[in-house]
């Protein structure tokens, strides 16, 4: 028996995983976001129209959508809370996903989405990581529907890329925000480790001219961010020896499964899920003092004007020591680079990271959703 699930499909690429390997015995039906157009002027001006529109009425990412026929399910994406009297249940990376991601929006919105989310039509509440659950219990009160909490890690299909072998170890960071995902540190720590090796490193971002001048080394390839995706892979994930990424706004971050998958050690920080994610794939950095999250795995800054213009003026020498102190570890140690890489793959293609996993976790929340709903 087919169990068919409207999947109002958010824009993250990890759902095109999710439609192209379902549960088993499950139908997707995807209806058009109500912001979607063919034009990408018009989607844009769309966008903004939503946006406009949930904060002159002061609510959260909330609507009605048309339900396709013979669907026993809603399952809502990136936090966009159901507005429909039918069974729904939905997925979200942070409880401020429920606001759009926007600075001191969830406390105008709380007791909407509280409501929402207490309502006998929202079925199951489903973070993406720990973190997240974390940041959902302590940014609501969950009592009315704490039960309804269970944490479904995304998953990606494993990568099959031969890697290549490099006499002169190479470094790999990536990402379009080069600041908030520490490029500058990462540059300054590559600096550092030349006067120690023989190294190399290939910076996949937006980075200023001015930075790049100044760090004018044969030894480093500068990439912009728009080079095709399966390039990246095949080219120079594929050519890396770490994968480097000391982010300090991270909620999750499918380049790490990427990296994992390929089988490159991480070294990274310890903001938010960062930890959770990588596990002993890598090593996790002290970046508290400059997290986008305080402990408590909420906003920790009062503006991300603020946030972005400190990680990008301020000095980390804290940082930077931790970054090259990992590094050297990591490209000295054989059997440790062997263990990372081994819990990564094992993660992407049989642990929680897994299409198996996600699926199987989704299969028995579909059935038992649908189930309790008929009765």
């Amino acid at each position: 028996m087919t169990l068919t699930v409207c999947l109002r499909k958010g824009h993250h690429n990890v759902y095109d995983d999710l439609i192209a390997y379902p549960p088993t015995g499950v139908q997707y039906i995807v209806p058009p976001h109500v912001t979607q157009s063919s034009l990408k002027f018009v989607d844009s001006i769309k966008k903004q129209l939503f946006a406009t529109y949930v904060h002159i009425l002061n609510e959260p990412h909330s609507l009605s959508i048309p339900i396709p026929q013979h669907c026993q399910l809603i399952h809502a994406t990136s936090g966009i809370l159901i507005k429909n009297k039918f069974p729904w249940i939905i997925d979200a990376e942070h409880v401020a996903s429920f606001c759009g991601f926007e600075t001191g929006r969830l406390e105008k919105v709380r007791a909407k989405v509280e409501k929402l989310l207490s309502s006998p039509y929202c079925q199951k509440i489903m973070p993406w990581t720990e973190a997240a659950a974390q940041s959902i219990r302590n940014g609501l009160d969950t009592r009315s529907f704490e039960k309804k909490i269970e944490v479904v890690y995304p998953a990606i299909k494993p990568i099959s890329i031969k890697k290549k072998k490099n006499e002169i170890p190479k470094l790999l960071f990536v990402s379009v925000r080069f600041f908030t995902k520490g490029g500058r540190e990462v540059l300054e720590a590559f600096e550092d480790l030349q006067k120690k090796m023989d190294i190399e490193l290939t910076i996949v971002s937006n980075v200023p001219e001015p930075w790049k001048k100044k760090y004018n080394d044969p030894s480093i390839t500068y990439l912009p961010p728009t080079i095709p995706h399966e390039t990246l892979l095949k080219e120079h994930f594929a050519a890396a020896d770490v994968f480097v990424l000391p982010s300090y706004m991270d909620t999750f971050g499918m380049v790490f499964l990427e990296a994992m998958s390929i089988g490159l050690p991480i070294v990274s920080t310890n903001v938010f899920a960062i930890p959770e994610i990588v596990g002993k794939a890598g090593i996790c950095i002290n970046a508290s003092n400059i997290s986008w999250y305080g402990k408590d795995y909420l906003f920790a800054w009062n503006s991300w004007k603020e946030f972005s213009l400190k990680t990008k003026t301020q000095e980390k020498p804290t940082i930077v020591k931790q970054l090259v102190a990992s590094l050297e570890n990591v490209l000295h140690n054989k059997n440790l680079q062997k263990t990372m890489i081994k819990h990564g793959t094992n993660s992407v293609t049989k642990g929680k990271f897994s299409i198996k996993e996600r699926n199987k976790k989704l299969k028995r929340i579909y059935e038992e959703t649908t189930t309790r709903s008929s009765n």
